[in-house]
This record gives structure tokens, sequence and C-alpha cells, in this order.
């Protein structure tokens, strides 16, 4: 079992829930203090992330650029969900759970979430205001390579894939079962059940189909998230080949 972990947080994955069950395996003084949490942190932080090396569990939507900056030899984790969805549950999570204030609503950083609550699903996920394609636009590939709040690299789509091999596990919204166990070996049986927790509500009629076009668009825009979450797919069921193997024995 891994004794430090950095936990690459994607939005709306099953992350909250991946915290709970990871956070109890250290003791609190040993968990990192919240590091950032949006495009404006991030940009008041400019990568200074020193200051918050030494620790043992680090989870937050945090990118490489804060990864290189605590210790890249800390064993890392991440959480994926089929990247369609997962925008649409960005979208539902936005308008429905986060209240902001009229003076908020009109703060640039929280303009996605302003946009959302004015927006249809088709027009926020093809929405060309910066603020949003932060969220809509391939989120997870650049928090593998650089930060999910800029579109500056460091990394190449390649290298984010050598990443993902050498993680110490990750989490796939789609494959529960699987991903737990993985988990038993990963973590020597001591990482507790990923329980549902930061649940939208459930949609309204057709609140989250997506018209073809919108559909299309979100595919094309994500290009580089469907091949890492194509590639983690691949190998959680490697990791998984060896307790099948016991099952048909």
């Amino acid at each position: 079992m891994p004794h430090r972990i950095f936990f690459f947080h994607n939005p709306k994955a099953g992350g909250t829930s991946v915290v709970d069950a990871l956070s109890g395996l250290f003791p609190r003084e040993r968990r990192c203090p919240r590091i950032e949490n949006d495009a404006t942190e991030h940009r008041l932080r400019d990568g200074r992330y020193e200051m918050f090396r030494g620790y043992d569990f680090y989870a937050g939507h945090y990118g490489f650029d804060i990864y290189r900056g605590v210790g890249e030899r800390i064993p890392a984790v991440t959480n994926f969900r089929w990247p369609v969805d997962r925008v649409v549950s960005l979208y539902r999570y936005f308008r429905h759970m986060v209240e902001i204030s009229d003076d908020q609503a009109r703060d640039p950083r929280f303009q996605a979430v302003a946009l959302s609550k004015r927006l249809s699903l088709d027009d926020f996920v093809t929405c060309d205001e910066p603020a949003v394609r932060l969220h809509t636009c391939d989120h997870h590939f650049r928090q593998l390579t650089g930060s999910g709040w800029s579109d500056e690299r460091l990394q190449t789509l390649d290298e984010a894939r050598g990443l993902l091999d050498r993680m110490a596990w990750f989490y796939v919204c789609e494959h529960p079962d699987e991903s737990m166990v993985w988990a038993r070996s990963a973590f020597a049986g001591r990482l507790p059940d990923v329980a549902r927790l930061n649940v939208t509500r459930p949609a309204e009629p057709g609140e989250d189909l997506l018209g073809r076009a919108a559909h299309r668009r979100l595919i094309l825009q994500n290009q580089n998230d469907i091949s890492i979450y194509q590639h983690a797919l691949d190998r959680l069921m490697a990791e998984n080949l060896p307790e099948r193997r016991q099952l048909r024995a």
C-alpha cells in the first residue's frame, strides 16, 4: 500500500466519494490543506506550491503543476467518468446545487455557474466563453498535463498516458466493482467502499438530454479526455485479470 497519495480530483466523476474513502487512510495532520480550487485561485497562487511540500495526502482539483511542485514521486491516483456524462453532470450541479448571490453572479469568478443558470444544456456545453470552456473542453487532460484551470501544457498526451500507467490506482464511475477489486490489492484491503456522496438531484424531464449537434460538439472538444478515459479502461481491465482468472478456476 502507498504511504503517500496525490489525488487528481476530476470534477463530477465521483471524486468527493473517493476523497472521503482515501482521506481515512491518513491522520488529519498529514493531510495537506486546500491549495486552490478554481481559476482565480490558480492565478493568485501563480505556481508557488513549494510551501505545501511534506504532506502525505493531497486531494483537490489540482493539476500536474501542483504535483510537480510538491513532489512528482508521490504515488498518484485519479477518477474517471465518460467525458460527455461528466460535463452534463457538471452543468446540472452548477445549475441546481451551487447557490450564488446576485453580487457573485456578476463576479467573473462565478461566470460559469451564472451561465449554467441562464443557458440550456445545449447552449452551455457549446458556449465559447473561456470560463465555461475550462470545464467543458478536455478538463481532465489539461489537469494531468498542466492544470485544469489553464491552457498551459507541461506534458504531452503520451506523457499523460504514462502517468496513468504509473498510478497506484484510479476509480472509474462506470466500473465501480472493477475499481474496488483493484483497490483491494492496491491498498492491501484497507480502502473502505466508495460511497455515493455529493450527488446532484434527479434531472427534470429532458434536462439531461443533449441535442445531436451539442453531443457532437462535446465529443470533438473532448478528444483528449476520451483518449485518456479509454487508456484508463484498458489499465483497469488489465488490473482485474488476475481476479477473473481466479474466478474461472
